[in-house]
This record gives structure tokens, C-alpha cells and sequence, in this order.
């Protein structure tokens, strides 16, 4: 007759408290995400948020897709949500997409495939009005070209086939022009028109004949080029005068081939043949320089 030991015992009831506190966890985190998903249907998405945030940490819910679906969903409309600038909170859209990409990777028979679809278009709008407030509000080049690569990479994920052709030379043009004005503004600070000019050439990369991007890339040239000539205005020995001159020349000359570009398209651009007749004054072509000064005067005698 076999015994049955004490230790047996002890050992055997340790197994069934082992079990017994496996299952009560996992039903304390599926009732976690389902009061979750009550609380966010109910839009109390700030308390939701917690929740949510340690239910894709638990083993028995990092791997539902579902749990992810739902936080994708919260921390959206916690983005969404007025009061603070969009700038402020671009960390909660960041985490919403995310979680949409998560819930997408372990959604195998597709069951929240057109939701997470709509979650990627709403954080691709998001991420298009931050790139347009970090441009125009906060000047802030870096921060506006990073949200607006976010923009593309979630369109691309519900719209694979999307040509960014157009929207990136809308994007550029506009960044380039922002740069522009803030360049004149601060009285040519080197650092506004550093980040004018690359956004002007990724305009130029992409569509070579644009007459914005020319006229601006030639006038933001320009008026370097006429700055250094003006502080040759001032008390300077000859040595350095010649080096100020020469620098001068150097820009105009930079400035030549996006001005005769726009002139080429548009032979009766007033601004341009202006432009056209500075540069080449500056350069010591006068002859070239009366050209575009009687053109410029024909034009204005038709009107």
C-alpha cells in the first residue's frame, strides 16, 4: 500500500494555488481591457489611457490585437482633443500609431483592418497640420519635415500607391517660402536662408522649371549678394573691401542661372528682369545690365 507523503500534500496544493492564481490573472487583465474599452466607448479616454497602458505589457494581452486596437484608438483622441497646441502632444499620436501598427502585425484574419485603416488616415492628417504648425508657427524646419515624413509613411500604409510627387513640391515650396520671408525679416540671418535654400532645391530636384522656387532661390542669392556689397559702404581697408567685392560677385553669379530660368519661362516678369539687371550691374556688365533695364521700361510703358 503506497502512502501518500506530507510533503505530497504540500506540493500538490502548491500546483493548485499556482493555477488557480494563473487564471485569476489572466481574467483580472481581460477584465481590465474590457473595462478599457467601456471607459473609452464612454470617451473617458484620460482614464482609459492607464489601463490600457499596462494591458500590452501583461503576457496574457500583449499579443491580443485587440489591445492595441483600442489604445491606438484612445491615445488619437487624446491627440485630437482641443485646448493644448497639437505641437504639445505630438508624443500621444506618435504612441497611437504605434499601436495601430502592432494591432495591424497581429491582426491575422483581419478583424480590425478597416478600423486601423481609419486610425492611419486620421494620424496622417494629424501629422500634415503639425508639420504646417511647426513650419509656420514655430519655425521649427527640423520638427516640420520630421512630422511631414510621418504624414507620408502613414498615408503610404492605406494608400501604398499614393504619388508624393505634387504634395512634396506643395510641401517644399512652402517651407522654402516661409524661410524666405523670415530671411528678409531678421535682416538675412544665415540660418533662415540655409533652410530656405535646401527645401527650394528639393523643389527644384523634383520639378526644375517651378517659377516660384527659381524666382525665390534667385532673389534669396541676391539679396546675400547685396548685403556683402553694402558692407563695402562702410570704413574698410582696400584689402578687405576686395575681398568683400569678390565675395559679392561669387553670389550674384549664383544667383544668375535661377533668375535666367524664370526669364526663360516668363520673358515679361517685371520682378525678374529687375533682378536680371541688379545682378549684372553688380557684376560689371553694363551692357547687359541697360538690356534688361530697357526691357524692364518697354514692359511698363505698355501698361
Amino acid at each position: 500500500m503506497l502512502n501518500i507523503s506530507k510533503s505530497y500534500h504540500c506540493i500538490k496544493n502548491s500546483l493548485c494555488f499556482v493555477f488557480v492564481f494563473l487564471c485569476f490573472c489572466t481574467k483580472a487583465q481581460m477584465n481590465l481591457l474590457m473595462k478599457a474599452q467601456e471607459l473609452s466607448n464612454n470617451k473617458e479616454f484620460d482614464k482609459a489611457k492607464p489601463l490600457l497602458d499596462q494591458v500590452i505589457l501583461h503576457d496574457e494581452t500583449k499579443d491580443d490585437p485587440a489591445s492595441w486596437h483600442i489604445r491606438s484608438y484612445v491615445y488619437l483622441q487624446l491627440f485630437k482633443r482641443p485646448g493644448i497646441s497639437n505641437t504639445q502632444k505630438s508624443n500621444l499620436l506618435d504612441t497611437s500609431v504605434r499601436s495601430t501598427e502592432q494591432s495591424m502585425a497581429l491582426d491575422k484574419d483581419g478583424t480590425y483592418k478597416e478600423n486601423n485603416y481609419g486610425f492611419m488616415k486620421a494620424a496622417s492628417a494629424g501629422y500634415y497640420k503639425l508639420c504646417i504648425s511647426y513650419m509656420q508657427d514655430s519655425l521649427n524646419a527640423p520638427k516640420s519635415e520630421e512630422s511631414y515624413n510621418k504624414y507620408k509613411k502613414s498615408l503610404a500604409v492605406f494608400s501604398p500607391n499614393f504619388d508624393f510627387k505634387e504634395k512634396d513640391i506643395e510641401y517644399y515650396k512652402a517651407l522654402g517660402g516661409v524661410f524666405s520671408e523670415q530671411y528678409v525679416k531678421t535682416n538675412f540671418s544665415q540660418k533662415y536662408g540655409d533652410v530656405a535654400k535646401t527645401a527650394l532645391l528639393k523643389v527644384l530636384d523634383l520639378d526644375p522649371k517651378n517659377i516660384s522656387a527659381n524666382m525665390n532661390l534667385g532673389v534669396l542669392y541676391y539679396n546675400q549678394g547685396a548685403t556683402l556689397m553694402h558692407m563695402s559702404d562702410y570704413d574698410i581697408d582696400l584689402v578687405q573691401l576686395d575681398v568683400i567685392q569678390e565675395n559679392a560677385k561669387k553670389i550674384f553669379k549664383q544667383s544668375l542661372p535661377f533668375m535666367i530660368k524664370v526669364y526663360e519661362i516668363d520673358p515679361k516678369n517685371k520682378n525678374v528682369l529687375e533682378g536680371l539687371q541688379g545682378i549684372y550691374s553688380a557684376l560689371m556688365d553694363e551692357e547687359k545690365a541697360n538690356e534688361f533695364k530697357l526691357k524692364r521700361e518697354a514692359l511698363s510703358d505698355q501698361k
